[in-house]
């Protein structure tokens, strides 16, 4: 088999999360704007992010089993062409409801993707998952990291936020079409130890500390996202809020990198990211100046790169085979976690202020560490 024929379905799981990080990251980045043109206080705004981070949670409640029943690529096709009409009610949007739809099919329609595509590549490339999981992730980064920068250069054009919305319109379009023509067959034959694994059933205690993990760290991470701009703003006088988001990002890239390089050490690494992690961001509620913070911020998303694909490479470990079914029990919990913390983050900024907020964040992290030390003493 050539190295294209082995790759090439790997390829479009790379970009279809790729497109997952640049949406979330350019969402994030807009939302400001977004406000300001809705006239959205910061608790509307919350509220605002917390529709897409909705849908996100119940579109794998939802749909979750679905994927191993009737086959991923049918899913993955079908909700990659269903974001062609997000974009078209976020484009053609008047008013806030309006768009608040158009951000609801966004959400759903990722969420489904997410879990899909990771699912799709564990089962493709059952001999070097683990591997992958690091790798896969690291795109969700990336794309993350250049959709700040887009919005940006968008801010600068007749259209305003809304090109770039246009510009992932056409993307998907492109994307759907290549889904659809690719075979889903997989491209790695399973070890026996693998087919045996497949045939054990869900570890449902694993697989529930797994979910534990990415409640807290997500809702963590869209916190912290969705508002760095503001914080930035309000704490620094800094109007370059959207660049230290893009270094968070940019951070997650050599970090999941990593963790797929070292993927044999994910059990010491499944609780050191989120340590790092809870302790850069206390840092930044220190801080005043804008370039230390860009260095802390990068730091953080250093740290916080290696929670997702730590947590990913005990997936088929616990899934017995139905990685779909795991995969998006741990969408589930990433889209409540995310949820409850992003519409809770104009309570705490009312009480606390942008860095109390972050320090509760903090807090959250801490929990975190204690169950990802539980993970690896876990045995069937």
């Amino acid at each position: 088999m050539s190295f294209w024929a082995k790759n090439d379905l790997s390829v479009l799981f790379l970009l279809s999360i790729f497109m997952n990080g640049f949406e979330t990251g350019g969402y994030q980045a807009s939302l400001l704007y977004i406000g300001q043109e809705y006239d959205l206080s910061i608790g509307q705004q919350g509220l605002l992010a917390a529709v897409q981070l909705f849908a996100t949670m119940i579109a794998p409640l939802l749909l979750g089993p679905l994927a191993d029943k009737i086959g991923k690529k049918i899913m993955l096709v079908v909700f990659t062409a269903s974001r062609l009409l997000s974009a078209a009610f976020i484009l053609l949007a008047t008013n806030s409801m309006i768009f608040a739809v158009g951000i609801f099919v966004l959400g759903f329609a990722c969420s489904i993707v997410q879990y899909v595509a990771i699912a799709g590549m564990q089962d493709a490339y059952p001999l070097t998952r683990n591997r992958r999981m690091g790798y896969i992730t690291a795109m969700f980064a990336l794309g993350a990291v250049i959709a700040p920068l887009v919005v940006g250069f968008s801010l600068e054009t007749p259209w305003g936020w809304r090109a770039f919305f246009a510009l992932s319109a056409f993307i998907f379009l492109l994307l759907t079409i290549a889904l659809a023509k690719t075979s889903f067959a997989p491209r790695e034959e399973a070890s026996p130890v693998e087919l045996a694994q497949a045939e054990g059933g869900i570890y449902y205690k694993g697989a529930a500390l797994l979910c534990v993990i990415m409640f807290i760290y997500v809702g963590v991470e869209n916190g912290l996202c969705f508002f760095l701009n503001s914080f930035m703003q309000d704490t620094m006088n800094s109007s370059r809020g959207y660049l230290a988001l893009s270094l968070f990002w940019l951070a997650m890239i050599p970090s999941r990198f990593l963790c797929g390089f070292f993927a044999d050490y994910h059990s010491r690494l499944i609780y050191i990211a989120p340590l790092g992690a809870a302790l850069t961001l206390a840092l930044l509620t220190l801080l005043t100046q804008e370039l230390l913070a860009f260095v802390v911020v990068f730091a953080c998303g250093f740290f916080c790169g290696g929670v997702y694909p730590n947590v990913l490479t005990y997936v088929a470990d616990f899934a017995g085979g139905r990685t779909a079914t795991v995969t998006a029990a741990i969408t589930v919990a990433t889209g409540v976690g995310a949820t409850v913390i992003s519409a809770s983050f104009g309570f705490l900024h009312e009480h606390f202020g942008f860095s109390g907020a972050f320090l509760v964040l903090a807090a959250l992290l801490g929990v975190d560490i204690l169950v990802a030390a539980m993970v690896p003493q876990l045995r069937r």
